[in-house]
Parts: structure tokens; C-alpha cells; sequence
């Protein structure tokens, strides 16, 4: 009995590895009939994926046709009851609380019936000498193409602008006629995540540039906005906004700037820089007959200049960039202000503009500069560099200063 039990133990082991081992055939078997049927499928077509040349968003250029699309102002502004409200400049919870509020009630700083004027702008409008009524807002905000020379010297204000102007912008145009550096820095990712907005143009007389850039724009209307800088100039977000939701504005437009130099921390003694020109594309081509130069030549017949010596039209940051390239940058452009010939050349070095920048001199080695202080100067320097204090450091901190302790 016992001798019978121990049989039918072993032969019960014998069938379960029996079965095992055919479980575990069985499953190779299904495996490998996978990897050579449905699983072959999905290798190719992940091999595929993988081969083809993924779809990458860059800049423009003249060759190319772009369109610009148009947006409600109803984006940019909020109902309450029969007002109409621009949301940046009024203050919504209020306009919340008080239920039967007919009137926007606007932040500081911001002014009109539907709190839609900044500050610089209402100032402006108001003593103008000319009698307006400014109309708006509009049913489509205005696109705004803004134009900028560029070199290998405004790369820290070129990163700047289109930071700062990216929601206000719709198409930034770079054009270049010395060298070729900003377009090798967008060739290889400067500026990657705006590269959609971006047009490059290259070797084009300031003359034909304007019929160059509508060429390029297939859907460009005459109400659109041109603004246009050909120096270091950083407009004022605020005000740019402004002109694409309200019509009737004095044209051209010109921006009275802070005048900060090597950096934000210094102002020039002059305080401020008239620069950079507005105006619709309808005024570019019947006044200026469709050419830069003749804008330029027009420069003292100016419908209106935003900003003043408190409320300012933007930046004019001067000389902000390293020292080696404000040497050579001064070299090229033979600037009369600067007097070499009296300067023994070993001291013209990269020393000698720390120094400069350092003791708050202007570059002729002469003019002395004024301090601006981040915490009590309200227009310091635009919202993308202070809010990146780590990236623009060199900028918003004067690095070469030989105080003990330098106050911000």
C-alpha cells in the first residue's frame, strides 16, 4: 500500500513536469511565430518613423510668403455689462464686487474710458497740441510688423526686443548688410522658440526694403502697423500695444527712450534718446512713398513722440555689450566722440573699458554717467530682463565697479 502511494506520487510529479515543459515549448513557440509576424510589422514601422526627417520650424526670408492671421480685440479685452474693459489695465476684481458698475475701473497707471491707455500714452496725448479723439477699440487689432537692423554687436538687444515685444509683435523682420552673424546664430537655434515670427533679410538697401518685406507678406492691409529701429532702441510694450487696438492716432510715432549705458545701471547725463519711428502701412506708402529713407529724412515732422522724463517711450541701452566689442565696435564706426589720438594705445584694451564702466564714464573717457538703482526706478529696464535677473546679469548689476559694496 505504501509502495503504491509513493508510484502515484511519482508519476503525478512526472505529469506536471510533463506539462510544464510543454507550456514552456509551447510559449517559445507563440514568441517566435510573434517576432516573425506582427512583431516584423511594428519594427518597420518604427524604422520608419525613425528615417524620416521630422518637420522643423524656422525663420523666414525673403523667398518665403507669409500670413499673418488676424485676432478679435475681444481677446484682449473683458465685457461688464454694457462696458467694454481692455484686461491688462483695468482691475477686474473691483469691476467683480461692485455688480452694477457701468464704468471700467482702471489700475494705476492706465487711463481712458475703457482703461486702454498706459500711462506714456495718455501723457502723450495729452499735451499734444493738436485736438484728438482717438477711436477704438477696433473690431481686429492691427498687426504690427516690427523692423530692425542688426550686426554681430546687437546680439544682447536683439534677444532682448523680441523677448520683450514677442505678445505684442506679430512679425519681427532682422535685416543685416554687414556680415553675416545674426544669421549663422539662427542657423544654428538663437532665437529657436520665436524662429515662426522671424524674417531674415539680407544685403537690401534701406530704400527697397519696405517693397522687399510686403512682397514677402501675402496678406498685409493698409491699417497694419510699420515700426521700424535702426539703432539699439527697446520700444515700450505698453505703448505698442496701445497703437494696435485704437485708430486715430498722429502719425508718424516716435519714441522719446531712457538712455541707459554698458547697462541698466547707468544713465547717460542727457537722460533721454529720441528714436525708432511708427506708422501704418497706409502712411508708409502714400507720405513716404513706400521707402525707409524718406521716413528718415522726415524725422523732425513727427505727429507724435510717447514718453518723457518720468514716463519713458522704452530703452536706449547703449554700449551693452562685453568690452571687446565695444572697442572694436568703436573702432569700426571711427566714432568722432572718441578721441584715440589722445589716448596712448596701450591703454585703449579691455582694461581700460572696464574701467570706464566701472567709474560710470561715458566712452570718451570724459562725460560722467548717472546711477540708476533697480528698486527705485520704475522704467530700470524692461520686464524680460528683470524678471531674468540671472540671465541678463551683466546688464542689471554693474560687474566691474570697484566699490566695496555697490548698491542696486
Amino acid at each position: 500500500m505504501y509502495i503504491n502511494k509513493i508510484n502515484f506520487r511519482r508519476i503525478s510529479l512526472c505529469i506536471l513536469g510533463l506539462i510544464q515543459i510543454s507550456l514552456i515549448i509551447s510559449y517559445y513557440y507563440v514568441q517566435k511565430g510573434d517576432e516573425t509576424g506582427v512583431n516584423d510589422d511594428k519594427i518597420r514601422f518604427l524604422s520608419s518613423k525613425n528615417y524620416e526627417k521630422p518637420f522643423e520650424q524656422t525663420y523666414h526670408t525673403s523667398k518665403d510668403k507669409v500670413n499673418l492671421p488676424r485676432h478679435h480685440v475681444r481677446d484682449k479685452f473683458t465685457d461688464f455689462n454694457s462696458s467694454l474693459c481692455f484686461t491688462n489695465g483695468t482691475d477686474l476684481k473691483s469691476m467683480d464686487r461692485s455688480k452694477n458698475s457701468w464704468n471700467c475701473d482702471c489700475k494705476i497707471g492706465w487711463h481712458g474710458a475703457e482703461c486702454g491707455q498706459p500711462e506714456v500714452v495718455w501723457r502723450a496725448l495729452l499735451t499734444n497740441k493738436q485736438k484728438l479723439k482717438v477711436k477704438g477699440p477696433m473690431k481686429y487689432s492691427r498687426r504690427m510688423l516690427y523692423i530692425f537692423q542688426v550686426n554681430e554687436f546687437m546680439e544682447n538687444i536683439i534677444d532682448i526686443r523680441i523677448n520683450e515685444l514677442d505678445e505684442v509683435i506679430d512679425l519681427f523682420i532682422l535685416f543685416e548688410n554687414n556680415g553675416n552673424r545674426i544669421e549663422k546664430l539662427l542657423k544654428n537655434g538663437f532665437l529657436k522658440k520665436y524662429h515662426k515670427k522671424i524674417i531674415y533679410i539680407r544685403n537690401t538697401l534701406l530704400k527697397d526694403l519696405y517693397n522687399t518685406i510686403a512682397s514677402s507678406i501675402s496678406s498685409l492691409e493698409n491699417n497694419d502697423i510699420i515700426v521700424i529701429s535702426t539703432s539699439m532702441e527697446i520700444p515700450n510694450k505698453l505703448a505698442l500695444g496701445f497703437l494696435k487696438y485704437y485708430d486715430n492716432w498722429p502719425e508718424p510715432i516716435s519714441f522719446r527712450l531712457r538712455w541707459s549705458v554698458f547697462g541698466f545701471f547707468w544713465k547717460h547725463p542727457n537722460k533721454t534718446k529720441t528714436e525708432g519711428i511708427a506708422c501704418s502701412v497706409k502712411y508708409m506708402k502714400k507720405v513716404f512713398d513706400s521707402n525707409f529713407v524718406n521716413l528718415y529724412e522726415s524725422k523732425s515732422n513727427l505727429g507724435l513722440v510717447l514718453g518723457d522724463l518720468n514716463h519713458y517711450g522704452g530703452w536706449y541701452c547703449e554700449y551693452c555689450m562685453d568690452p571687446i566689442q565695444i572697442i572694436k565696435f568703436a573702432k569700426e564706426r571711427n566714432l568722432e566722440l572718441v578721441k584715440w589720438k589722445e589716448l596712448k594705445k596701450n591703454q585703449i584694451d579691455v582694461s581700460y573699458v572696464e574701467d570706464l564702466i566701472g567709474n560710470g564714464l561715458y566712452i570718451d573717457g570724459k562725460t560722467e554717467l548717472e546711477r540708476s538703482r533697480k528698486y527705485q526706478d520704475n522704467y530700470f529696464a524692461p520686464t524680460s530682463v528683470s524678471d531674468n535677473s540671472m540671465k541678463y546679469d551683466f546688464l542689471l548689476m554693474n560687474l566691474y565697479t570697484k566699490l566695496d559694496y555697490y548698491e542696486g
